[in-house]
């Protein structure tokens, strides 16, 4: 990884863009003097105020913490009217690999991911930061390195002991949410991490989000029909400024062996202690990387090296089956428009009007192409939110 920088745009040269959102874009870049590669994230300002808070955040939270697992600030310049941040570059996002599974990774390797993420998670705590988005699209994912990065801390706070409890409710990803945060609390702590990072666990487990809410009602009223009603296991939650609001029947736990049928008994053990209702009776992330399932029950977790070679296997192969599909829908296409492939000399002898029909046709099937073939992406495709 390139060491800490202190640059202008020029000390980069832009290769080619990854991704695009609400504040801006990220380009893959290169240093000049260097030949490193890194990722140029662009935050446009649109005002005169200065800099955006949730910008000032993520630097600060950023430099606050140097972590392995948790995604490194290089350089931040001002440029115009934008600033740059220049953060180390990884291959994909956690969100980007999961759509592209044909199956869950093996225990070993959803082990040695979740104990990365809990490391960086742990540091994050232990500088007294919240990181109040955690999810798969934040989860930066490097092959050569074999190494998962907590990244876009952009929704960062310091924890202030209670001395403050001011925070808003209206963070983390909905599918992500806390239930203390879909009730309306302004006063929480690091467990609403923990119970995002559990969801992410249950995610590798299943490649799907476990409770994908349609809005905040769906969202809660999805939560207790999973996990079952919150009352009788999390008495303070009353004390919650929107309880009582909205009333949703009676539920009973659905248990977690039914929604992840693939998991094993330990995972799910594991997972359990993620997804608590009670802030207060979730296992910690220092705990959580101490913890009997991520030490000593087999199979142990892959180290780096090991989830170095998985990745760069799975990403060969899912390319490959990419390149698959897009023969297969040119095949198809060809056959719908009744255009068999033909030898480049007969091609040739084709009236104009003939070659003119093909190339035609041939830009559409590269449309339909470009429309199957699924992206990797880095997770700062999804730029922060305010």
């Amino acid at each position: 990884m390139p060491s800490t920088l202190q640059g202008t745009f020029y000390t980069y040269r832009p290769i080619r863009r990854l991704g695009q959102g609400a504040f801006g874009e990220v380009s893959l870049a290169s240093v000049l003097e260097t030949g490193d590669v890194v990722a140029l994230k662009r935050i446009h300002i649109r005002n005169t105020t200065g800099i955006p808070d949730v910008v000032v955040r993520e630097i600060k939270a950023l430099q606050s913490v140097s972590h392995p697992n948790v995604v490194a600030l290089l350089d931040v310049f001002p440029k115009g009217q934008a600033i740059y941040l220049v953060q180390e570059y990884c291959t994909t996002d956690l969100a980007a690999l999961l759509r592209r599974l044909p199956a869950p990774p093996p225990e070993s390797i959803a082990k040695g991911l979740m104990l990365q993420l809990c490391r960086g998670l742990e540091a994050l705590h232990a500088e007294g930061l919240m990181h109040r988005d955690v999810k798969p699209s934040n989860t930066l994912l490097s092959a050569s390195a074999g190494a998962a990065k907590l990244a876009d801390c952009g929704l960062a706070r310091p924890l202030d002991g209670g001395e403050r409890p001011a925070y808003t409710h209206a963070v983390a990803t909905r599918w992500y949410r806390a239930p203390e945060l879909l009730y309306g609390a302004r006063a929480y702590g690091p467990a609403v991490d923990i119970w995002a990072l559990g969801l992410v666990f249950a995610e590798l487990l299943g490649l799907a989000p476990l409770i994908p809410g349609d809005n905040d009602i769906d969202q809660l009223g999805r939560v207790i029909s999973t996990l079952g009603s919150m009352e009788p296991v999390w008495p303070g939650v009353r004390e919650l400024p929107d309880w009582g609001k909205i009333a949703f029947p009676p539920a009973e736990p659905v248990p977690l062996g039914q929604l992840l049928p693939g998991a094993s008994v330990p995972a799910l053990e594991f997972l359990a202690r993620f997804l608590r209702y009670d802030p207060a009776q979730r296992i910690t992330a220092a705990e959580a990387v101490r913890s009997g399932y991520l030490n000593r029950q087999s199979p142990l977790p892959a180290d780096e090296a090991e989830i170095s070679q998985w990745l760069l296997k799975t990403l060969e192969d899912v390319d490959a089956s990419g390149a698959a599909l897009k023969a297969a829908a040119a095949a198809v296409a060809a056959a719908a428009k009744g255009l068999a492939p033909q030898p480049v000399q007969a091609q040739q002898q084709q009236p104009a009007d003939r070659q003119q029909q093909q190339q035609q046709h041939q830009q559409r099937a590269d449309l339909m192409r470009q429309a199957l073939q699924p992206q990797l992406a880095v997770c700062w495709q999804f730029l922060p939110l305010a």
